[in-house]
């Protein structure tokens, strides 16, 4: 009995421009031809276009800033996505690399994680990057949505390509002088 591989066509465009947005601000090198030639394959054979999907994600897996995971989709747009990817990709080798530069034996696991002290620098940096993306993902959010007394960043990144926050700050009341 044959499976049901074909896909609409809003869900494969929508897919497409997540890719898209990757391949534009990224270079993959050859592996750009095998996700194009996917692309225009399931373009034009709606039937089978889960399994031209399966071959593109199976390519984009082994990339350290990929578009596509698991779980809920975000909502939001696709360059400020992969603004925050393309971030935490130049951050990541940056903080293991400070990790491993003799830096091991400060940093410990929190004690609901078990404790003791990480692996590696890559295990830390992915921790790290992981709150990099809740944050700046947060902080985009108060940008969209105007929030107020809050941080927020419009997407934007400065010439080494990290993000320009918009740091808010309370006001801190001095105690009245004792008398």
């Amino acid at each position: 009995m044959a499976g049901n591989y074909s896909m609409d066509d809003e869900s494969w465009n929508k897919r497409k421009a997540k890719v898209s947005t990757f391949l534009a601000s990224n270079d993959i090198g050859e592996m750009k031809q095998v996700i194009d030639w996917n692309i225009a394959t399931g373009d034009n054979d709606m039937d089978n276009r889960k399994r031209y999907w399966t071959s593109i994600t199976t390519l984009f897996g082994m990339l350290p800033n990929s578009p596509l995971g698991r779980g809920r989709e975000s909502d939001l747009p696709n360059e400020l996505q992969q603004t925050i990817l393309d971030i935490c990709a130049t951050a990541q080798p940056k903080i293991a690399g400070h990790f491993d530069d003799g830096m091991q034996g400060l940093y410990e696991r929190h004690g609901k994680s078990g404790g003791g002290l990480y692996d590696d620098g890559g295990e830390y940096a992915d921790l790290i990057c992981k709150g990099i993306k809740s944050r700046l993902t947060k902080y985009a959010r108060n940008h969209i949505k105007n929030v107020e007394n809050a941080h927020s960043w419009d997407g934007s990144t400065d010439e080494n390509g990290m993000p320009n926050v918009v740091y808010y700050e309370t006001e801190v009341l001095e105690a009245e002088e004792e008398e």
